[in-house]
């Protein structure tokens, strides 16, 4: 993860994959995401009991930020 100022100096640096502009999000957006109980409860005994929840959860803060389509899911194989 890199962090840029502002989307347009993102967009300018010479490293940049065109592909990976949808992923472009504010700083804020990711600190709210892995923030969630998914990676805060990750040494918590019952976390692997709770994992499907934490998933929910995250799959409903992902929404809730726009961090929707393609870009965002992960691979099936």
């Amino acid at each position: 993860m890199n962090l840029f100022a502002c989307e347009e100096n993102v967009l300018k640096w010479s490293q940049t994959d065109p592909n990976s502009v949808a992923g472009i999000r504010p700083l804020a957006d990711w600190a709210v995401l892995f923030s969630g109980d998914l990676f805060r409860r990750r040494l918590d005994g019952d976390y692997l009991a709770n994992m499907a929840d934490y998933r929910k959860q995250m799959g409903g803060m992902m929404r809730d930020l726009g961090m929707t389509g393609p870009w965002f899911m992960a691979p099936r194989d």
